[in-house]
């Protein structure tokens, strides 16, 4: 079984994503706004660590480590939540230390909107909105960036534990079944020049 192309993001639309949204933050920045900000924020860590968007809704300021590269993810695993520190990296780390350096804040919820702590489906109607201003197709909903990071550290480490373990599958399973498989970028570049 291939994994499904339509769930996660190829690397150009990535970068694309990522470059529109971090321009719109400089604009909005240097204009007093803060929707660009907010919204660099939340695709950056998405992107960055393939939270699920209930997880990305629950962070709070107090939840990020920049000593450590970490943050403290509150998951539902078998029906029961639980805290788990999760590694990011360091470019994550800048952002997250300027972007709450920004927000003036020292605890709290880490997305905060004009009515209070964003939820998942404020999260969602950011996600969109940065897609649609990339350009890129409709269809990629925020989950596509948990999909996304799975396989780029799948193929970045070969590493099936360590995908596990970023998403927070309570099972190897289920992570096997979703992502130990090829790549559609994978099979393009196999058949490519295939008698050539």
């Amino acid at each position: 079984m291939t994994i499904d192309r339509e769930k996660y993001m190829s690397l150009e639309e990535i970068r694309q994503l990522r470059t529109v949204t971090e321009a719109r933050s400089i604009v909005d920045l240097r204009a007093g706004r803060v929707g660009g900000v907010i919204s660099w924020a939340v695709v950056d860590t998405a992107l960055s660590t393939g939270l699920r968007v209930s997880e990305l809704a629950a962070l709070r300021i107090e939840d990020f480590s920049a000593k450590r590269g970490s943050l403290k993810v509150l998951r539902l695993k078998r029906k029961k939540k639980s805290r788990e520190t999760l590694a990011i990296g360091s470019d994550l780390v800048r952002h997250l230390k300027e972007y709450i350096e920004w927000t003036g804040r020292s605890k709290g919820p880490l997305y905060l909107g004009s009515r209070g702590p964003l939820t998942a489906q404020g999260l969602q109607r950011i996600w969109k909105a940065a897609i649609r201003r990339a350009g890129l197709p409709k269809e990629l909903s925020i989950h596509s960036a948990r999909h996304s990071i799975a396989v780029r550290l799948l193929k970045k480490t070969g590493n099936l534990r360590q995908v596990q373990k970023q998403l927070g599958h309570a099972s190897p399973a289920t992570t096997a079944n979703m992502y130990a498989d090829i790549s559609f970028e994978d099979m393009q570049a196999g058949v490519t020049d295939l008698y050539g």
